[in-house]
């Protein structure tokens, strides 16, 4: 969002008239101005019970500032923000991601594999502006946690809000691939695609992980399985939502590649090893370049004029001016 003018010759003007008045009462000649001393000889000098020259000073800078407004008013100034309108329907994503606290593992280059994970599906968003991406948490069950949307701040704002734990200690892939199919199973994109991301087995919900492949690929949807992390003992980090203790210890990593690769193999798909962040960027450039390209696009200019606030601080300050006059100035004289 960025200001425009319609006719900035009236600011330019403005300016020079109000410098111009400026250097002109600065500057001019003074008249001769002789003292007359009030009260009796010899008695107390006359003092104005208010700063008359710094209150005439004031009034002169308000009507300064008031007429300079008014120049800027006619200008027709304008708040003017672009936006982008997209002709042809983009792709229907679902991502599908793991919060049990193994995602909390500090594997990857010194960073948890969830906040790596929602910083690349962020970038994958902001890639591929007219796609409707939806997300899908799993844990000890799935759930539905954004419908497809265009509009990436809603969308940015709900992947911050994810955490760790947030539906419980478990990984109930099967449920989570489920629910994808369930929702593209009615989309008329002409590209659907189902993104898990995940570092576990499947050992929670009643969906079986093949069954919630098989869904996906009856859907319609390109499956891809991105398995994140490493095997063995790693560091683990988060801050439990229930309760809002800070866990911290090692867990026993039990990443399996191949059981993996078996869901991906059922839903028609593929799977990508993740095991640094390296790899992982790799997966969603890999993911990207796939897809298809952005439609048709139209952009059309939203502007919101801001003269009548000027006019309305314009008068306000001339009012200002005139009532400190009135009220002051105008009882000494």
């Amino acid at each position: 969002m960025n200001v425009s003018f319609e006719h900035p010759q009236f600011a330019f003007i403005g300016v020079l008239i109000v410098v111009g008045l400026y250097i002109y009462f600065r500057f001019r000649k003074k008249s001769f101005v002789l003292d007359l001393p009030l009260g009796p000889p010899g008695g107390a000098v006359f003092r104005s019970p208010v700063p008359v020259q710094l209150l005439f000073r004031f009034t002169r800078l308000l009507e300064g500032f008031a007429l300079l407004l008014l120049f800027v008013a006619l200008a027709g100034p304008a708040f003017v923000q672009h936006k982008t309108l997209w002709l042809d329907r983009g792709a229907d994503v679902f991502f599908v991601i793991d919060c049990s606290p193994s995602m909390s593992a500090l594997d990857m280059q010194g960073q948890s594999r969830f906040a790596v994970a929602k910083r690349l599906v962020t970038r994958f968003a902001q890639l591929r502006p007219s796609d409707a991406i939806a997300l899908v948490a799993i844990g000890a069950d799935g759930a539905l946690i954004l419908p497809p949307t265009v509009d990436r701040t809603v969308f940015s704002e709900r992947l911050a809000a994810l955490s760790i734990a947030e539906l419980g200690d478990g990984t109930a892939i099967g449920t989570g691939l489920a629910i994808a199919a369930v929702h593209l199973r009615n989309s008329r994109a002409q590209k659907k695609l189902v993104i898990l991301l995940t570092d576990g087995e499947n050992n929670a919900g009643a969906v079986h992980p093949l069954t919630g492949a098989t869904l996906a690929r009856e859907a319609g949807a390109e499956l891809w399985v991105i398995g994140i992390g490493t095997s063995g003992e790693v560091p683990l980090d988060y801050v439990d939502p229930l309760t809002g203790q800070r866990k911290t210890g090692t867990f026993e990593s039990r990443y399996d590649p191949e059981a993996l690769r078996s869901i991906a193999q059922a839903g028609g798909g593929t799977f990508l090893v993740a095991d640094s962040t390296g790899a992982l960027e790799d997966a969603f450039n890999r993911m990207n370049s796939t897809g298809i390209a952005p439609g048709r696009s139209r952009t059309y200019r939203v502007s919101q004029s801001l003269a009548g606030s000027l006019l309305l601080v314009a008068l306000l300050c001339i009012a200002l001016a005139r009532s400190i006059r009135w009220l002051f100035m105008g009882a000494l004289l």
